[in-house]
């Protein structure tokens, strides 16, 4: 019995000694004595799996919109003249536009969220750190107690028991206190392990950081040169006719489906009331160019639910609320090619309500409440269109109408 107990007492020592001669490689800490020993570490670092999460999610629709960008100039690079290149350009410029800024938008919130992160991980490892050193200064203080004290003296307070009781008492005692230590020695190796893991990844996010700030310099610049090409563009009623007629058949039936989809919508809208009441506002300031009339067109083989207004340097231009009223409807996705592009509704109460189309963004979101002339929207070239313009609808119970009868 007395033999095991000294073999205990002996690990404990080793354990605490070889705690010492590990200081010089990396540093750690220890609590103290029973009282001490009570005491959690306090710098505990955070599960940062929603973190990563988060990231891989950011990195994936990313990934996505670069996949559709590497499409679409494949498909411009097939093209088998410079002219051909050109008008392949032109047609899927406001795309690549759209895809540049949502690019953009992801990168930014990736910044940030690598810029938390780092800040977060920094003052947890300081925390940690600064527990560990704390609590070693305490270990060594016993470590040096034991010591002073040497073997002999712990030998007989083992010896010296004044009953079988005490004896046992003495050696639980001992037996935790050894227990402990090893404990202690492997939480602290991987409080090593963890603080060296989290020195890791604030590296891999600050190379990562480095890169998408750069990355996010060029789409920048990519997103400028885009802009700069459409600055002098607007609509050609002409080539959207010549579009149009070179497959007459096909386009009629895709309008009437497109048609078909706006009646839907408007079918399952619910008007908020009364009219708001006042006239309608021009939705595109600054701009009187109407390219397309309402009514029928292309030789009587199309009809225009609404008026096309274009002009020079038109893209990106604010479209604004032609009254007050609610938000509706918001079509951001789109088919390039095809329909309204990313278009969006308002409803002004008494069965009236606007629609704005082939817009490159949409400022405001289903439920929204807006006021006359607030900007709504970015003039683009979304959808069948042949070049930046806003497309104007106004609707009375659903049905379209000469928008020039209310402006």
């Amino acid at each position: 019995m007395k033999k095991a107990i000294l073999k205990m007492v002996s690990v404990t020592a080793a354990l605490a000694t070889a705690l010492v001669a590990q200081t010089g490689s990396f540093r750690v800490s220890a609590d103290e004595t029973t009282a001490v020993y009570s005491q959690a570490s306090a710098g505990v670092l955070k599960d940062n799996s929603d973190y990563k999460e988060e990231l891989a999610d950011l990195n994936s629709q990313y990934a996505a919109l670069q996949k559709e960008q590497d499409a679409i100039n494949a498909n411009i690079n097939k093209a088998k003249s410079e002219k051909e290149k050109q008008l392949a350009i032109k047609k899927d410029l406001d795309n690549q536009i759209y895809l540049t800024r949502q690019q953009i938008q992801l990168l930014e919130d990736k910044i940030t969220l690598l810029n938390n992160n780092i800040s977060e991980k920094e003052l947890e490892i300081v925390d940690k750190q600064a527990d560990i050193d704390d609590n070693y200064t305490l270990f060594k203080k016993r470590v040096r107690a034991m010591y002073m004290s040497d073997e002999s003296s712990t030998v007989g307070l083992i010896l010296g028991a004044d009953s079988f009781y005490d004896l046992l008492t003495r050696a639980e005692v001992l037996n935790r206190i050894a227990e402990h230590d090893r404990d202690l020695i492997e939480r602290l190796q991987s409080d090593k392990a963890d603080i060296e893991e989290a020195k890791a990844e604030i590296e891999g996010d600050k190379a990562d950081l480095e890169s998408s700030v750069s990355e996010l310099d060029g789409l920048k610049s990519t997103l400028s040169s885009q802009l700069a090409q459409t600055q002098e563009e607007i609509q050609s009623i002409a080539a959207l006719e010549e579009q149009f007629l070179k497959d007459k058949t096909k386009n009629q039936q895709e309008m009437a489906a497109v048609q078909a989809d706006i009646d839907d919508i408007y079918a399952q809208l619910e008007s908020m009331g009364d009219y708001v009441g006042g006239e309608f506002l021009w939705p595109l300031p600054g701009y009187s160019n109407i390219t397309s009339y309402y009514g029928w067109r292309f030789n009587n083989s199309d009809f225009h639910t609404g008026i096309d207004i274009s002009g020079s340097s038109v893209y990106g231009k604010s479209i604004v609320a032609a009254n007050a009223g609610k938000v509706v409807f918001v079509q951001r996705n789109y088919t390039p090619g095809k329909g309204y592009g990313i278009y969006l509704i308002i409803d002004h109460g008494g069965g009236m309500s606007t629609l704005y189309g082939h817009t490159s963004e949409i400022l405001v979101d289903v439920g929204d409440y807006v006021t006359r002339g607030e900007t709504v929207a970015k003039v683009g070239s979304t959808g069948w269109s042949t070049g930046p313009h806003l497309h104007f609808e106004i609707r009375v119970n659903g049905k379209h109408s000469n928008p020039l009868e209310y402006l």
